[in-house]
C-alpha cells in the first residue's frame, strides 16, 4: 500500500509544464462532472419522490449512486492525468477487502435486502411471521425490515434473517380459512352441535358462501368430544370472524344447554401411590 501511494505522489512531484495543462484539464473535468452529477441526483430524487416507492430504499440508493458517480469521476480525472489504473485497482481491491471483512453482517443484510426487493416475498402492509416475531410490515430498508405488532411494538428484523429463513405471509392470498374448535360433553347430541356451528358461520355476513362452512366431530379425548368448524373469509376479515364465531357459539351452546366442560386431568392411584 505504501509503495502505491509513493508512486502516485512521485508522479505529481515529477510533473513538468506539459503536465500542468493536464492538471487544468482534469480540474475542468472534475468541475463539469460535479455539476452534471448534481443535476443527475436532483433528477433521481425528483423521480423517486414522484413514485410510490419505499423512501428508505430510495434514500439509500440515492446516497449509493452519488458515491459511485463521484468515485468514477475521480478515477477518470486521475486516469486523464496519467496515473496508472493498476494503482487504483489495487487500492480499491485492498479497501474492498478490508470493508468486507469488517462488515460481513451488514453485507449479508444488504444482500438479503436486495433479494427481498427483487423477489418480493412480502410487501409493505403485509402481515408476516418470521423468526418468532409477527407483525405488519411498515418499511423494507436496505439492511433491516420494520414490523409493527398488534400491541403496537416496533420490531427491527435483519434482512438476512428474512431472506434465509422461513417467512409466513398471511396477507399474500385473498382468502383464509377460519378454524373454530370446541370441546363438549359426551352426552351432547352431535347433530345439534354441528348444526349450531354451521348455522353460526352461514349467518355471519363476512363468511364466504363458497367453500361452504363445514362442522365435524374431529375426535374424542378423555370421554369428551371435539368439534371443529371450518369456513372461509377474506383475509382482512380473518380476526373479526374468528372472535365473533367464538363468542357467538359460546352463547348458542349455553342457550341449547350444551355443556362445555372445563379442562380435566386424570389421576390414577395404584397401591396407595399416585400414578
Amino acid at each position: 500500500m505504501e509503495d502505491m501511494v509513493s508512486g502516485i505522489l512521485s508522479f505529481f512531484s515529477q510533473a513538468t509544464a506539459d503536465a500542468a495543462l493536464r492538471i487544468v484539464g482534469a480540474a475542468a473535468m472534475v468541475a463539469v462532472g460535479w455539476f452534471v452529477i448534481k443535476h443527475v441526483m436532483r433528477l433521481f430524487d425528483r423521480y423517486s419522490s414522484s413514485k410510490k416507492l419505499d423512501q428508505g430504499v430510495m434514500s439509500f440508493l440515492s446516497s449509493l449512486l452519488k458515491i459511485v458517480l463521484r468515485a468514477v469521476l475521480f478515477i477518470m480525472a486521475a486516469t486523464y492525468l496519467g496515473v496508472p489504473n493498476t494503482s487504483f485497482i489495487a487500492i480499491l481491491s485492498s479497501v474492498g477487502l478490508a470493508v468486507s471483512l469488517a462488515l460481513q453482517g451488514s453485507l449479508a443484510n444488504f444482500a438479503g435486502g436486495l433479494m427481498l426487493l427483487t423477489f418480493h416475498p412480502f410487501r409493505v402492509g403485509d402481515y408476516i411471521q418470521a423468526d418468532q416475531v409477527a407483525g405488519t410490515v411498515t418499511s423494507i430498508n436496505i439492511l433491516y425490515t420494520q414490523l409493527n405488532t398488534f400491541d403496537n411494538k416496533l420490531v427491527i428484523v435483519p434482512n438476512s434473517v428474512l431472506s434465509n429463513g422461513v417467512v409466513t405471509n398471511y396477507s399474500a392470498l385473498a382468502t383464509r380459512r377460519v378454524d373454530i374448535s370446541f370441546t363438549v360433553g359426551a352426552d351432547s347430541d352431535t347433530e345439534t352441535v354441528k348444526r349450531l356451528m354451521t348455522r353460526a358461520a352461514e349467518e355471519h355476513p363476512l363468511v364466504l358462501d363458497e367453500p361452504k362452512p363445514d362442522a365435524r366431530m374431529s375426535g374424542m379425548v378423555n370421554g369428551l368430544m371435539n368439534f371443529t368448524l371450518r369456513c372461509w373469509v377474506k383475509t382482512p376479515d380473518f380476526w373479526a370472524v374468528t372472535y365473533d364465531l367464538n363468542e357467538g357459539l359460546k352463547n348458542d351452546f349455553d342457550q341449547a344447554k350444551i355443556h362445555l366442560p372445563p379442562p380435566q386431568s386424570k389421576v390414577q392411584i395404584i397401591d396407595g401411590r399416585q400414578g
